[in-house]
């Protein structure tokens, strides 16, 4: 009898051990996580070898869980402020947004719905309290084209780029992005990347980069068949309340994408034709607008993260191309030479490349006698000549983005309610994103605030700014 008892006993404490060792069945399901929605492989890979921001200094990949829009955006003001001032008839307003990948919400090298929801005009809409229809990517696909997470520093930045619940299929030999399936009508008309403003639905020459990928997710064989450009499209519009932001797209693409051989032929009036001028002219005509104006994109992180120090430490011979179509080299020259983050540059730090090493003018930004590109690419020019002179005519306000990112870089730059906002990169700040282009969420809301002081000022009214603090662990 003390046998089989002590069996039983025994056979307890093995039983209860066991399962004590068991994981409960929640932590289980935990690991296979259904919202999560891994992408294949080859579709990853082709993605990368024509997307320019995730294809250059990857060194992996992860997955990250898409937030819900709950925990991405503030309450919006409990009472909506008197829009009488800018507002064509009681009862309805309209706000519309015409610009690039800053007003579109792009950041960490990709657009996805998080970003989207935290661009400047939509937070503006919020504060507004109206509606705003953006092409938001679905939850299901909300990390949208992908984009990238810190990975090292050293001896350049590297990232991982997110791979789940992307909004991007293959077709054919090519990548696009998942349809907006919302509205037939939207308000957000900002498209990441898109080069010479918005002449075209797609032109041959953006078959190269693939930005137009982001204007095809909204626009239909009936807008295409109706309007000859975008410019017209957008021309076509009501509103109370138009946004500008035009420029800053076309510079960093000069920069990322061209190098200093694609700013050479930058000039001061590339950015704002005369059928941009006349589009802003008609929309005076039945709205009020604002405009901003581009900060000195050259002064970027991540266009100055190659130092003089790191290059000493290659150990290499490095020499310039004199120009773009030359055969002609020089040696490399620190006191005015820069090396921009390119493919070939990546492997000259991988260690790919030894000995005397011979760099295309793409790969430098230079301000060499006779080929000054550092010049070329600030934008005094176009501000001054182009901004200034449009919003003058127009008795439109202008959003010095210029003069902020200059405040904010020199790190003097605080919040109305508080916040130090510190453009350190990649590590320890918290206005640049990932990409060290354009600005985190924090970053969003500064400029959203900027753009309300300046309407506020000009128009004479009352639009509650936004709680930046909401916005500094987003």
């Amino acid at each position: 009898m003390k046998k089989v008892f002590y069996s039983a006993v025994i056979s307890y404490f093995f039983l209860f051990n066991c399962l004590a060792c068991t994981p409960p069945v929640a932590n289980v399901s935990e690991a296979i996580d259904p919202s999560i929605s891994p992408s294949n492989p080859s579709l990853v890979q082709a993605i990368k070898t024509e997307n320019n921001w995730l294809g250059l200094f990857n060194l992996g990949d992860t997955t990250i869980k898409v937030k819900p829009d709950k925990d991405v955006l503030p309450e919006k003001p409990t009472q909506a402020p008197d829009l009488s001032k800018i507002q064509k008839e009681p009862g309805k307003f309209r706000l519309v947004s015409v610009g690039g990948s800053l007003s579109a919400g792009f950041r960490d090298g990709g657009l996805y719905r998080e970003g989207q929801l935290t661009a400047f005009p939509n937070l503006i809409a919020g504060q507004l309290k109206v509606d705003f229809v953006q092409p938001l990517f679905s939850e299901a696909e909300g990390n949208g084209t992908g984009y990238k997470v810190l990975n090292s520093s050293e001896p350049f930045v590297s990232f991982k780029m997110v791979t789940n619940n992307l909004g991007v299929t293959a077709n054919g030999n090519e990548t696009v992005y998942s349809p907006f399936k919302g509205s037939t009508s939207i308000d957000q008309f900002a498209f990441p990347e898109i080069s010479r403003g918005l002449r075209y639905f797609r032109s041959s020459e953006l078959v190269l980069d693939g930005s137009y990928k982001y204007l095809n997710r909204v626009v239909t064989p009936e807008i295409t068949t109706k309007f000859k450009s975008p410019w017209e499209w957008i021309e076509s519009q009501e509103g109370d309340l138009f946004i500008f932001e035009l420029g800053l797209s076309d510079l960093v693409r000069y920069l990322s994408l061209a190098g200093g051989g694609g700013i050479s032929s930058l000039d001061a009036g590339y950015v704002t034709t005369s059928s941009e001028f006349l589009l802003m002219r008609s929309v005076s005509k039945k709205a009020k607008g604002v405009m901003l104006n581009v900060p000195n994109v050259a002064e970027f992180p991540y266009f100055k993260q190659i130092t003089i120090e790191k290059i000493a430490k290659l150990g290499v011979k490095i020499f310039v191309q004199t120009s773009s179509h030359s055969e002609h080299f020089r040696p490399f020259d620190p006191s005015i030479d820069r090396l921009l983050p390119t493919a070939t540059v990546e492997k000259l730090f991988k260690g790919e490349l030894t000995g005397n090493v011979y760099l295309k003018d793409t790969d430098v930004l230079s301000k060499a006698d006779g080929d000054d590109e550092v010049i070329t690419i600030t934008p005094n020019s176009y501000n001054q000549n182009e901004v200034t002179r449009i919003a003058k005519e127009l008795n439109w306000p202008i959003v010095d983005l210029n003069s902020i990112y200059k405040r904010i870089q020199g790190g003097g730059y605080v919040t109305d309610d508080g916040v130090a906002v510190n453009a350190a990169w990649p590590r320890g700040g918290n206005f640049f994103s990932a990409d060290g282009v354009y600005p985190t969420a924090l970053g969003q809301a500064v400029i959203a605030n900027e753009v309300i002081k300046s309407i506020n000022a000009h128009y004479g009214t009352q639009i509650p700014l936004l709680q930046t603090r909401f916005f500094v662990t987003k």
